[in-house]
């Protein structure tokens, strides 16, 4: 009886409808994550992309923006020396390269970072039914990376002593650091001759721009309640095996 109800019952649910049903509520919650660290780095480009417009590929915008909004793997970036980038680490690896001059390292960032949370959240396999499908030590570790990735967006200079990304900086810090580059040194006299100080654009009190970094923190919340689902669902497992199991499975 059981099995004719539960026919009639999805013979009036649409396919995507049955899945959602045999879905556990801990795996439809770390789809949620996944989707929503999808929009923040998708908001993380856009505000990248606008204060560094000389360092992404404006042709390929659009594709690589489709790709992550369809969670697709089919961005695939080269070197400048046409050497294919296989997995995240290379593609962090050539974004941060501080011996070159890399032509749109903001692509190279954003593509690595989407890859990345791709293979977390093993969006390879289309539907994943219960929470045990994912792998916690891979959350975990993607959780680390963002933490360096932060201090190392933030931090990282090329071989010149430039800021590889401009992000937390201020437009008269970045003016200060294009006069040290050129002229060796820093004449703070000359401070207040710096054209958005000057102009009362910004003050040299102003706090630096702290949106890049809310936007990276955004997406450590959602690996962080991904890992605490996992650890719960790993505790309520193992209590369901000590209180009920009596073989070996």
């Amino acid at each position: 009886m059981l099995i004719i109800v539960l026919i009639l019952f999805t013979g009036c649910v649409p396919s995507n409808g049955v899945k959602k049903i045999f879905q556990t509520d801990d795996s439809s919650y770390l789809k949620i994550h996944y989707t929503n660290i999808k929009e923040l780095i998708l908001q993380y480009k856009v505000k990248l992309d606008k204060r560094n417009p000389n360092a992404y590929n404006k042709q390929l915008n659009k594709q690589l923006v489709d790709a992550i909004n369809l969670s697709k793997n089919n961005i695939v970036l080269y070197t400048q020396d046409r050497t294919t980038l296989i997995n995240y680490v290379d593609y962090f690896n050539y974004a941060f390269d501080t011996t070159r001059d890399i032509k749109n390292r903001n692509d190279y960032l954003i593509v690595g970072l989407y890859k990345m949370i791709y293979d977390m959240y093993i969006m390879s396999k289309k539907h994943k039914f219960i929470s045990y499908e994912y792998d916690i030590k891979q959350i975990q570790k993607g959780y680390k990376n963002l933490q360096i990735l932060k201090w190392k967006i933030n931090n990282t200079k090329d071989k010149n002593g430039k800021y590889l990304f401009y992000t937390w900086q201020l437009n008269w810090q970045i003016e200060l650091e294009n006069n040290y580059i050129k002229n060796g040194c820093i004449d703070y006299k000359n401070i207040k001759n710096l054209r958005y100080i000057k102009n009362h654009k910004e003050s040299l009190f102003d706090k630096s721009n702290d949106s890049f970094n809310m936007l990276i923190n955004k997406i450590i919340f959602n690996l962080e309640s991904s890992i605490s689902i996992l650890d719960m669902t790993t505790e309520k497992l193992t209590k369901e095996i000590l209180k009920g199991a009596i073989f070996i499975l």
